[in-house]
């Protein structure tokens, strides 16, 4: 099994936390304000410097205001057309 965070589902994960924050009219640093860590958190997510495991991505979503199911459906639905030939 490869390294999660080279990989191409990893990339998409860091692009959709971007548009998701910036929908939301948020700053990285409001953002990381919002979740109560420093500064450099959510840039080095989206940068794909660090791994987002699954309750963070919850709380990110949670406050940037969209629906965790939903957000989490849209990049299953994007991963696995990285998987069909």
């Amino acid at each position: 099994m490869r390294k999660t965070i080279y990989s191409q589902q990893n990339q998409l994960l860091c692009k959709a936390l971007k548009e998701m924050r910036e929908r939301a009219g948020l700053t990285q640093r409001k953002l990381c304000r919002k979740l109560g860590r420093e500064h450099s958190f959510i840039s080095k997510c989206e940068l794909g410097e660090r791994r987002v495991d699954i309750i963070e991505f919850y709380w990110i979503c949670k406050a940037c205001g969209v629906c965790p199911e939903e957000e989490t459906q849209k990049l299953m639905n994007t991963f696995a057309q990285l998987d069909s030939p």
